[in-house]
């Protein structure tokens, strides 16, 4: 006002002024009531999804129950059943440290193999070829590592020095490849880090593989994250009824954070 009325003549500006600032306000106000509808009808799609997601969760619980009755009324009505069951866990049994033995012994070779790639990508860092079958191959051997230690954890000390002292065919013991499997994982981290850090001057420069590479990458390892944090809340709130679902319990179990 002091900058509007400087002068007695300026007060016939009244009128005018309060015209123009009633018009202004006017245009703050619908602008107000236009962000507050779009808020509230944000606010209100937002809910609808969560209760609709509570009702599924709710849905995917009693399904579970019915599942673990019918496997336990099962029991009662197959004759035999105790004898099937233990030989189709004997079988499974075997299955798996089939798969769990050939995964073992190509564990060197192919952590070579990564170590190789990575060698190449260090001479090419801007366009790293071999980024996304390094973290596919990296992605199977964590997984081997992490069901080896999760069977460990069951089997208690024993287990422990086979993994300690147990010498491979491809050299050292199996802790000595996991610890190598690290090492090989923090060299894949900085080429992913360094590609981060260079992403703006990628996209200036056009190399889009670079940039398509790396964001599929971070999708699939967001993806992981989503799991692990979904196992996570199941075995919160259901220990018992999840305990009992092995195929729930399957897959990593650490969160690997590459999106943050």
């Amino acid at each position: 006002l002091a900058e509007l009325l400087r002068h007695p003549e300026d007060l016939d500006k009244l009128p005018a002024l309060r015209a123009e600032l009633t018009r202004k306000k006017a245009v703050v106000d619908s602008q107000l009531r236009v962000g507050l509808a779009e808020q509230l009808s944000v606010t209100q799609a937002g809910m609808t999804s969560i209760s609709t997601a509570q009702q599924t969760v709710n849905l995917i619980k009693d399904e579970m129950m019915k599942i673990d009755k019918l496997c336990a009324e099962a029991q009662n009505t197959i004759r035999d059943f105790p004898q099937i069951n233990l030989v189709a866990q004997i079988h499974r049994n075997f299955e798996q440290v089939e798969v769990m033995k050939s995964a073992i012994d190509t564990f060197a070779v192919n952590l070579e193999e990564l170590e190789r790639w990575l060698r190449e990508d260090d001479g090419d860092i801007e366009n790293q070829p071999n980024l996304l079958k390094i973290h596919y191959g990296l992605s199977q051997l964590r997984d081997v590592r992490d069901k080896a230690m999760e069977q460990i954890k069951g089997d208690g000390d024993s287990a422990l020095e086979l993994v300690d002292n147990l010498p491979l065919d491809g050299g050292g013991t199996l802790r000595d490849q996991f610890a190598r499997l690290d090492d090989v994982v923090d060299w894949f981290d900085d080429h992913v880090g360094q590609a981060c850090m260079n992403l703006i001057p990628l996209v200036q420069s056009g190399n889009n593989g670079m940039v398509v590479r790396l964001a599929l990458i971070v999708e699939e390892e967001e993806k992981k994250d989503k799991q692990v944090r979904a196992l996570m809340d199941a075995q919160k709130e259901y220990k018992e009824l999840a305990s009992r679902f092995k195929s729930i319990a399957a897959g990593p179990k650490v969160l690997r954070g590459y999106k943050e």
